[in-house]
C-alpha cells in the first residue's frame, strides 16, 4: 500500500496532474491524508513538500526549479526500485 500510494503522487506531479495548492490544508488523496508545504527560498517559491499526517509514508518534494522529485532525499524511481 505505502509504495502504491507513493508510486501514484509521484507519478500524478511527473505528469502535472497533481494540483499541489489544494493540498496546503491537509485534505485525502487517494484515501490518505496528506499536506503540502510549499518551499521557499531567498528570491521566491521553488516547489513543494508532501508529507503525511498521521502515517509514517516518507516525505516526497518537488523542485520545479530544478524539476527534481524526491522521496526521503532520494530520486523518486530509484527508491521505488529499492
Amino acid at each position: 500500500m505505502e509504495n502504491k500510494i507513493i508510486r501514484t503522487l509521484c507519478t500524478n506531479i511527473r505528469n502535472g496532474r497533481f494540483d499541489w495548492e489544494k493540498y496546503c490544508t491537509p485534505q485525502t488523496y487517494y484515501g490518505t491524508m496528506i499536506c503540502v508545504t510549499p518551499l521557499h527560498c531567498s528570491y521566491g517559491q521553488i516547489g513543494y513538500t508532501v508529507h503525511f499526517p498521521y502515517n509514517t509514508l516518507p516525505e516526497v518534494a518537488y523542485d520545479w526549479e530544478l524539476k527534481e522529485l524526491t522521496v526521503d532525499e532520494m530520486d523518486w524511481q530509484e527508491y521505488l526500485e529499492a
